[in-house]
């Protein structure tokens, strides 16, 4: 959080999660950027819209490859509206899909217009 709220450009934090507890954790802490839960399952989903400042979306991730899940995350908040081309998101996920606290991975990505044409 102290990266989002003090680098220029970053328009929202992208967590990738199966449980739905990094995005509580990032709410903890307050900040005016939009915090996004990205989750597979339907509980973890009901369970982040209660947590502060994050806004809930459903992301399959089951028929992804690894290398590809960053990008569809990616088009995913342009076609939600919440970010645009030109933006910079912090993306959070782990290594190993749909596990329960593997979250390891912390990048700060670039929205390109390959993002806005999908």
């Amino acid at each position: 959080m102290y990266a989002a709220n003090h680098m220029t450009g970053i328009t929202a934090i992208a967590c990738m999660t199966s449980s739905g507890y990094t995005p509580l954790i990032a709410s903890r802490i307050r900040s005016g950027l939009p915090i996004v839960g990205l989750a597979h399952n339907p509980i973890a989903q009901r369970r982040m819209a209660l947590y502060r400042g994050v806004v809930s979306l459903p992301f399959d991730t089951s028929e992804m490859s690894a290398t590809e899940l960053n990008d569809r995350a990616l088009e995913l908040l342009v076609k939600t509206g919440i970010s645009k081309p030109g933006d910079h998101v912090i993306l959070t996920r782990g290594d190993h899909m749909n596990a329960h606290g593997g979250t390891n991975t912390m990048k700060v990505m670039e929205i390109t217009d390959e993002h806005a044409k999908s």
